[in-house]
């Protein structure tokens, strides 16, 4: 006979994944991020936005299905605030899925060395040259279209946004896939951005 205090331990642990799953994907989502990024995020100066956390469910269709309707599976996209700058403000992403649950979202982006004349920033860019691939949790001033499920960042490396990086993920099969980068690295008071990365579509 197992005495009525043994049995707290056994009902703490049945009930633990009951309680993860009625808790809200948002809930779920902060949980990761304070684990994933700690005190890397914060909101500067006590400055939050007006939309923190925001959150779009969909559904898709993975590639090894036959395209049956039963195949289809529900995602729940969720976007928190990380921190924000004088004119950049960053964004962690997070994915629920129904077998691999809550997971943070990592994007794929190129790496990237800028030669500039006479090894001045005021300079003329003389080359951009591609060096490897990196990947990111974190995106600037980054917006998600529910139409197209494709999430758009915009960095500016300083206020005029003359001298920027961009990028472009959509969700295919269940991830988010780059499929464009570019990078404007002249400091010369115009918008003139070089294509590193561009995928054609679907």
């Amino acid at each position: 006979m197992i005495r009525p205090l043994l049995w707290l331990p056994l009902l703490a642990v049945w009930t633990l994944p009951a309680a993860a799953q009625e808790a809200s994907p948002e809930k779920r989502a902060q949980k990761l991020h304070a684990l994933s990024f700690g005190e890397q995020c914060h909101s500067s100066g006590g400055y939050l936005p007006d939309d923190p956390i925001e959150s779009w469910t969909f559904s898709y269709v993975p590639s090894w299905s036959e395209g049956a309707e039963e195949d289809k599976e529900d995602v729940t996209l969720v976007r928190i605030f990380c921190s924000s700058g004088a004119y950049n403000e960053t964004h962690a992403y997070y994915l629920l899925r129904e077998y691999e649950g809550m997971t943070s979202v990592g994007f794929a982006q190129p790496a990237f060395d800028v030669k500039y004349e006479n090894d001045d920033f005021d300079g003329a860019v003389e080359a951009i040259t591609t060096v490897g691939m990196s990947a990111t949790g974190l995106l600037v001033n980054s917006q998600f279209d529910p139409e197209t499920l494709s999430i758009d960042s915009f960095s500016k490396w300083r206020g005029l946004g003359d001298a920027s990086s961009s990028g472009q993920w959509v969700f295919r099969d269940g991830a988010f896939a780059l499929v464009h980068f570019a990078v404007d690295a002249s400091y010369d008071g115009e918008m003139n951005p070089e294509v590193l990365v561009d995928y054609p579509g679907d």
